[in-house]
């Protein structure tokens, strides 16, 4: 008879010991869980807050290009912006046949507020996004070119895709 009472006791300590781990078990992956989806959340609203302030910054971004009179591989880059705001350059896609060209090399050309400049793209060599000559583009051979906005939103400068020009010949 003790030999029953005593193997009645350690089936009841094992039942408490597997709720005890099940429920360390349990806690332990809802903390995981929780952490993960807390860093998870904080990304996301970081990512949307920046998409949020360049699509309103950009909203006063207002850019022109005309070609100037009597050269057609240069045109001139209006800035037209509201708020006075400067844009800190441009990005250059050039549409040559059924190829298309990014050039970063213009990524740093500030341009005052109602101010413009004028660029000369004939036999132009292109920067890829690190900084280094990638391509030369020969101005009789583009059919369009688009010019993206930069600005600056405090700590970041952003691209205005929304605010592209395009000029086609």
């Amino acid at each position: 008879m003790k030999n029953e009472k005593h193997n009645v006791n350690k089936k009841g300590i094992s039942a408490l010991v597997a709720t005890v781990l099940l429920t360390v078990f349990v806690i332990s992956l809802g903390l995981v869980v929780i952490n993960w989806s807390s860093k998870l959340i904080g990304e996301g609203i970081e990512k949307s807050e920046s998409k949020i302030g360049s699509s309103l910054e950009c909203a006063d971004v207002n850019i022109k290009i005309e070609s100037k009179p009597g050269k057609d591989s240069t045109i001139i880059i209006k800035n037209n912006n509201e708020n006075d705001m400067e844009l800190k350059g441009f990005i250059t896609r050039f549409f040559m046949n059924d190829n298309v060209v990014v050039d970063y090399a213009n990524k740093d050309s500030e341009i005052k507020a109602f101010g413009a400049k004028e660029f000369d793209f004939s036999n132009h060599q292109t920067k890829n996004a690190a900084g280094n000559p990638d391509v030369l583009v020969k101005w009789n051979g583009e059919n369009r070119v688009e010019i993206i906005p930069r600005v600056d939103i405090g700590e970041e400068i952003v691209n205005c895709d929304n605010r592209k020009v395009i000029w086609e010949k």
